[in-house]
């Protein structure tokens, strides 16, 4: 158990490219028998990896290195391809639903010098109400996408100024707290690492008896003129997790049918997680997969792990620990979900090279893979690099996943060699802790950690 200091409840968070995991913002002071924090509006964190269990929180809240320039409650952050943090957004309190007078509708840069001053961004108001937990990806050309509320903007940190808005997702709001599901689609080097954007479900309205939203829509960034194909779940979905799995699939979990955000604001959870293949055509992308027997709604997250099964946890739709006279009690069983890659009457493959703790941009490395068997069938083989970036409230900051180029080097039985190559730069994965697995005709190997800048 790692202590913190200041409050993380509402936080977000990012990886520098040594892998050293920075948590911004936060909420108020608490002070009861059973949690003592102080303010975390504010703070920054730091917590540097080890293995020999001394790694602990690294905090210092009365240092104005370690504060942010405003409250950010419910704010994002993002690794942009410098390797700084993108720091948008945010409330200054907490509250049901941001307004004018609580919105934070600036950016700012981690690190930063001292006499730093936050950037304006307009997007940020016109967001409002449902602007909280914006989403954010790097594009391939050094700006970044905004979504928030029904609306996104491409936006050039760099100048600081808009490039254009793009039109508006149809159906209700897909932000907090009509939370819906938002994902970058796995970039493809034969697609030219075009960037599509997913975002699914959401809520009509801010009403315990509102309906979720049953559409998605997708948007390709790179189109002369970027329009929403819109799609239908099998059901209606808000709070979902969107988990980009080993195979480059989205798999949909977690989440309620009714209602909308908040402390006892939901109801009618979703057991049934839904899996959608980008590849297949419109209308048949949805395939419902084996649901679960636990309520998994407010404060329920979900990632994928390197063995390639989704690690799932959380869930408490009440203001403090609740476990009796309530619909639905603090949740902290833990469940892991086995995707059907990983139950075939194929054998996994194995990366039998040793991967370096570190590799750069454009590096090609001689890849030995064990694919097992041969018998049944031939080998048809992909190397996938992710990074899984940092998840709450349903917002997976910074997860993307890349396809890499690889070529057939030589075979010997059931080993083959290929030359693969990492991303041409770090517009297309920023830098950071990765994940590389190999498939085998479908089927993941373990994945290999190692940092890429």
């Amino acid at each position: 158990v790692l202590d913190v200091a200041t409050n993380t409840f509402c936080s977000g968070g990012g990886f520098l490219p040594n892998g050293t995991l920075i948590s911004g913002g936060g909420a108020e002071a608490r002070l009861t028998h059973t949690f003592t924090a102080t303010s975390g509006f504010q703070s920054l964190r730091m917590w540097e990896p080890c293995e020999d269990e001394s790694c602990e929180w690294i905090e210092n809240p009365a240092d104005p290195a370690w504060q942010m320039t405003g409250n950010r409650w419910y704010v994002s952050i993002t690794t942009l391809p410098s390797g700084e943090l993108f720091v948008l957004g945010g409330s200054n309190e907490s509250l049901a639903i941001n307004r004018n007078a609580t919105n934070n509708p600036t950016w700012e840069i981690y690190p930063k010098p001292l006499d730093y001053k936050p950037i304006f961004m307009q997007f940020m108001v016109d967001a409002l109400p449902n602007n909280l937990y914006p989403n954010v990806y790097p594009l391939p050309d050094g700006s970044i996408y905004i979504f928030a509320n029904q609306k996104s903007v491409i936006y050039n940190v760099t100048s600081q100024e808009e490039i254009k808005r793009l039109p508006d997702i149809p159906g209700g709001p897909r932000s907090y707290p009509l939370t819906g599901s938002n994902v970058l689609l796995p970039l493809d080097p034969a697609k030219n690492y075009a960037h599509e954007i997913l975002v699914c479900g959401g809520s009509e309205a801010m009403s315990t008896r509102a309906k979720a939203l049953q559409t998605c829509g997708r948007i390709n960034i790179h189109a002369d003129d970027p329009q929403w194909e819109m799609d239908m779940m099998p059901t209606p979905r808000l709070m979902s997790d969107a988990v980009i799995l080993a195979d480059g699939k989205i798999m949909l979990l977690n989440g309620a049918q009714i209602g909308y955000a908040g402390f006892l604001r939901a109801s009618n959870p979703i057991y049934t997680p839904v899996v959608y293949d980008p590849d297949a055509p419109l209308g048949e992308r949805f395939t419902e997969w084996v649901p679960s027997n636990i309520a998994r709604m407010y404060h329920s997250v979900a990632t994928l792990l390197p063995d390639g099964s989704v690690f799932v946890a959380g869930s408490n739709q009440n203001s403090e620990v609740r476990f009796e006279n309530v619909p639905f009690p603090t949740e902290y069983r833990v469940e892991s979900f086995t995707p059907p890659y990983l139950t075939t009457d194929l054998a996994r493959p194995e990366i039998v090279t040793e991967i370096p703790a570190t590799l750069t941009y454009d590096q090609k490395l001689d890849i030995v893979v064990d694919v097992k068997a041969t018998d049944k069938y031939a080998p048809n083989v992909t190397f996938m690099l992710g990074h899984r970036g940092f998840v709450t409230h349903s917002t997976h900051m910074s997860q993307r996943m890349t396809k890499l180029v690889s070529t057939k080097v030589s075979e010997d039985g059931t080993k083959i060699t290929y030359s693969v190559a990492m991303p041409p730069n770090a517009n297309i994965m920023p830098p950071g802790p990765h994940y590389i697995h190999v498939l085998n005709n479908g089927v993941p190997s373990m994945a290999l950690h190692f940092i890429l800048n």
